[in-house]
């Protein structure tokens, strides 16, 4: 058989990562690398009080909204929203495309299956991701 006629592809174990990050008509948070499992402690001390605090106070009136995962729905969670008087928008059930955010990640994916070499390992999907996220125009946003 040909070699230019061998289209390669990865298939062992896929690597992933998990990201937090957030997105705003003009604006976006940087990500923020999440390693191992997120609890509503680590969401509060990793993602919202040094990232989603200084963030909103940045912004004239902003309204906040995330996925029910076990970590952002949590008691000790949903009082951090109170006390600090963060105004939240319900997660659209069952119609995820409503959310701004779930465009973005699908547009990340899709960009990653299409650079070449492809992202493999953790560390270098890490870098990839970085790279599209600070590549991707600012613009985009408001149409997500």
């Amino acid at each position: 058989m040909l070699n230019s006629c061998v289209m390669h592809h990865h298939t062992g174990p896929a690597s992933g990562i998990m990201v937090w990050g957030g997105i705003e008509y003009h604006s976006r948070t940087h990500l923020v690398r999440i390693a191992g499992t997120l609890n509503s402690q680590r969401f509060i001390s990793e993602v919202l009080e040094p990232v989603v605090l200084p963030y909103l106070q940045g912004l004239a009136k902003a309204t906040f909204q995330q996925d029910n995962k076990l970590p952002h729905v949590a008691r000790i969670v949903q009082r951090f929203f109170i006390n600090h008087q963060i105004e939240l928008l319900l997660w659209p059930a069952l119609s995820p495309e409503f959310s701004p955010i779930e465009n973005m990640w699908s547009m990340f994916a899709q960009q990653l299956t299409q650079i070449t070499p492809s992202c493999h390992t953790r560390s270098t999907l890490a870098t990839c991701r970085s790279c599209l996220v600070c590549c991707t125009p600012r613009t985009h946003l408001k149409y997500l």
